[in-house]
């Protein structure tokens, strides 16, 4: 496993819906809630499900590269209104994002979010922009070939925004796998995977409109 942290300071913000935890600064997008991760992703060309290849715990989301356009997303995540700022102080609010990916094949791979300002002009990939679709910040020249773990400023890589979706962009070969999604207030990354009982208790709240 390898670990790549941006060293650039600034923003990153998620609303709760479609993550499991929400406190002390840290904002659990994607760990081991897959299930619940496939019901919200509700568009996208690829085929989505859930592998047991993870880089903590015991599942990871994988993509495969199927349809034009190789990926799966929601812009409007339920509930979602992460706001991404300098200064991260309340409840909703965040400055970075980790996540760990890996490649099986094709030349690129990409994480986009979608908010406003910007709708889906914020992005991080590795390898080839392979649609070329930008503007988008390339965090190695090379696919991730074994999970690869990417801390990354969103405040200053795209200033502040309020994040609604996410979309999972394999593009080519044979899928992109996901993994331990945070977004943070603190610049040091999550370590820990919360315990399953927990995730799901948070999960049926959500749908329970609580």
């Amino acid at each position: 496993m390898f670990r790549i942290i941006a060293t650039a300071i600034t923003a990153l913000a998620f609303t709760a819906g479609f993550a499991l935890q929400a406190d002390a600064g840290n904002f659990l997008v994607l760990d081991e809630n897959v299930d619940d991760v496939l019901e919200a992703l509700t568009s996208g060309g690829g085929t989505a499900s859930k592998s047991d290849d993870a880089y903590m715990g015991s599942e990871s989301l994988f993509v495969q590269s199927t349809g034009n356009d190789g990926q799966k997303f929601n812009q409007n995540m339920p509930q979602w209104a992460h706001k991404i700022v300098e200064d991260p102080s309340g409840p909703d609010e965040f400055r970075y994002i980790t996540f760990a990916w890996k490649k099986d094949g094709g030349n690129g791979i990409q994480l986009q979010m979608h908010g406003a300002p910007g709708g889906w002009g914020h992005r991080y990939h590795a390898g080839a922009n392979v649609k070329n679709w930008n503007p988008s910040l390339q965090v190695d020249e090379n696919i991730p070939a074994v999970w690869t773990e990417i801390t990354k400023d969103l405040f200053e890589d795209w200033g502040a925004f309020t994040m609604s979706g996410m979309a999972f962009t394999a593009w080519d070969g044979n899928g992109g796998f996901w993994d331990a999604v945070h977004l943070h207030s603190d610049p040091t990354p999550p370590t820990s995977v919360e315990p399953q009982g927990k995730l799901a208790s948070s999960w049926a709240e959500l749908k329970a409109g609580r």
